[in-house]
């Protein structure tokens, strides 16, 4: 077995302290190795080009600190990161499977250090003639930090023989390559061609401008690398907070991206932050540049001081500290999740919610049927509805594969762009011919004329607004059904998305609001599901003085 896979499969049996993420990284990479063997995957893993990229790390030198002078040792999860990003590549092609590599982790891990290795391999040594490398950050100056690292390496390694190094630039002659420091504050990014951009400390940046232009200014190359580097976080909505949300939808299976490797090391929520087994946990290179009397020092500050702890908690054991945790269950949604058809439900009550978008956005209709004889689970049949003509661009910024989803019939479209609400009166004609319509809940803001429209079709329409008051305690049941897998969305892997989306807030009463307040995706389809299931436990049972007056239309 190789280096990579044991390393993996340590992880995996818990040989080796991980975090969730590490963790299911590792997963990943293990059961990535089981597909080869399928011809459905269209990926192999090719130890010797890992090898070749650990045998040009090796050879280069450290220049500061302790280990001045000697040789790159790699760590045993570096090796896993790296040849990672190396080693696997298309079967056809033979080209990188790898496009954007994000590598998060706390501090003193090696970071920067990995990226400059990483960015001189890819533009210098990689076979691609002509190669542009850039280290990319919120200002120039915290670009250069890692272009320093790349100089410094070049002079200390003696690839000066073949690497002409400048102030602000290395370049390689004979093959046309050239390495450059550049930040989102850089006057001109015109006619860009890049093999290779790090982008350093992401979670400072602001605005997707400057990632925006690099990632379309890759499109001309054959292999290129993203590679993002950071620590955690403040703010989840920011550049860097879509990107480690998008990585751990990918690592939880809720999204597919086979060309976006993420590695994220933490400590998990429940952790004991003062604990020297949670700072192994959240810092694999802990014993080596994380020194342990370091770690104590903070520690025994962090507990004294309210600010420092939550410096502590964010820049050494990679937590979020700023971040709303997801609201519902993933594990818990999951294991509710099982194979059925709308045929399937042909002739039961159900009751029905329509979250209406803004004119451009997602529009839910959620139909949802109580649990019947034998069946102990809701079930949700979501129904999506978006323009197509702004399709592609809003996936692109959603960061979700919505032609995707359309292939599966999970989302429809309507001609333009603007939504259809002809179309959504369509889409409840449908329900009723399939199913025993009860009642439909809808948020009179932005109805426009739907809500008569429905009436006039013969529909029991009630107006429920997104409100504190109305909407607590159906999210409060659906939370706990949740929790018990006793909610069963028919495996639509849009419903679980919007699922991992969505937060909530709170009042002084514990009522509670289900909100994107802090998320970038979708959540329309979820609440949806609650204004149905709020009709559901009102037409059932007895109406508590608990609940605000609804308005039937």
């Amino acid at each position: 077995m190789n280096e990579i896979d044991r390393y993996a499969h340590k992880v995996v049996a818990g040989k080796i302290p991980a975090g969730r993420y590490q963790r299911l990284a590792c997963e990943r990479h293990v059961r990535d190795r089981m597909r080869e063997a399928t011809r459905a995957f269209p990926y192999r893993f090719e130890v010797a080009r890992a090898e070749r990229f650990f045998r040009f790390a090796e050879q280069l030198r450290h220049y500061k600190g302790e280990w001045a002078g000697r040789r790159i040792a790699l760590e045993a999860h570096q090796r896993f990161r790296l040849g990672s990003l190396f080693a696997w590549v298309h079967v056809e092609t033979g080209l990188r499977r790898i496009r954007t590599a994000y590598f998060e982790l706390p501090r003193k891990n090696g970071k920067s250090l990995e990226a400059a290795i990483v960015a001189l391999y890819a533009t210098f040594f990689d076979g691609e003639p002509g190669a542009e490398g850039y280290t990319v950050a919120t200002k120039r100056a915290q670009a250069k930090l890692v272009f320093a690292d790349c100089k410094r390496l070049v002079q200390s390694s003696g690839l000066r023989s073949r690497i002409a190094v400048l102030n602000s630039n290395l370049n390689y002659d004979r093959i046309a390559s050239k390495l450059e420091p550049l930040g989102a504050d850089s006057d001109s990014t015109d006619g860009l061609n890049p093999q290779i951009v790090v982008i350093d400390e992401a979670h400072a940046m602001k605005t997707r401008g400057m990632i925006d232009v690099m990632e379309t200014a890759t499109g001309a190359r054959r292999q290129p690398i993203i590679l993002w580097i950071t620590t955690a976080g403040s703010d989840p909505v920011t550049p860097c907070g879509d990107e480690h949300h998008y990585a751990c939808q990918i690592l939880d299976r809720v999204l597919v991206d086979e060309t976006t490797f993420a590695f994220i090391t933490h400590a998990d929520e429940d952790d004991d932050p003062y604990d020297e087994r949670t700072w192994k946990k959240a810092n694999p290179n802990y014993g080596v540049s994380v020194k342990a009397d370091d770690m104590r020092a903070l520690a025994r500050k962090a507990e004294a001081m309210p600010l420092a702890a939550a410096a502590f908690k964010q820049k050494r054991l990679n937590l979020w500290v700023n971040a709303i945790a997801p609201w519902l269950s993933l594990d818990g949604w999951r294991r509710g999740q099982s194979q059925w058809s709308a045929d399937e439900m042909r002739g039961e009550p159900c009751w029905i919610g329509i979250d209406l978008s803004s004119k451009i956005d997602l529009t839910a209709l959620a139909c949802v049927f109580p649990p019947l004889g034998d069946r102990r689970r809701w079930r949700v049949l979501a129904w999506c509805l978006t323009p197509d003509d702004t399709l592609d661009e809003r996936a692109h910024r959603d960061r979700a594969p919505y032609r995707y989803w359309v292939e599966r019939g999970w989302l429809s479209t309507n001609p333009g762009n603007r939504i259809d609400q002809d179309v959504i009166r369509e889409m409840v004609r449908r329900a009723a011919t399939l199913f025993e319509v009860q009642a439909i809940g809808i948020d009179p803001w932005n109805a426009g004329n739907l809500v008569k429209n429905l009436g006039e079709d013969g529909h029991r329409v009630v107006e429920i607004p997104q409100t504190l008051a109305h909407m607590s305690a159906p999210a409060k049941e659906f939370e706990a059904d949740v929790l018990d897998a006793l909610v069963d969305g028919g495996g639509n892997d849009l419903l679980t998305w919007a699922i991992t989306n969505v937060r909530v807030q709170a009042d002084n009463k514990d009522n509670i609001y289900p909100t994107k307040k802090r998320s970038r995706g979708r959540i329309d389809p979820v609440i949806a599901a609650l204004m149905a299931r709020k009709l559901a436990a009102l037409d059932t049972a007895a109406p508590t003085a608990d609940d605000p007056d609804l308005i039937v239309a």
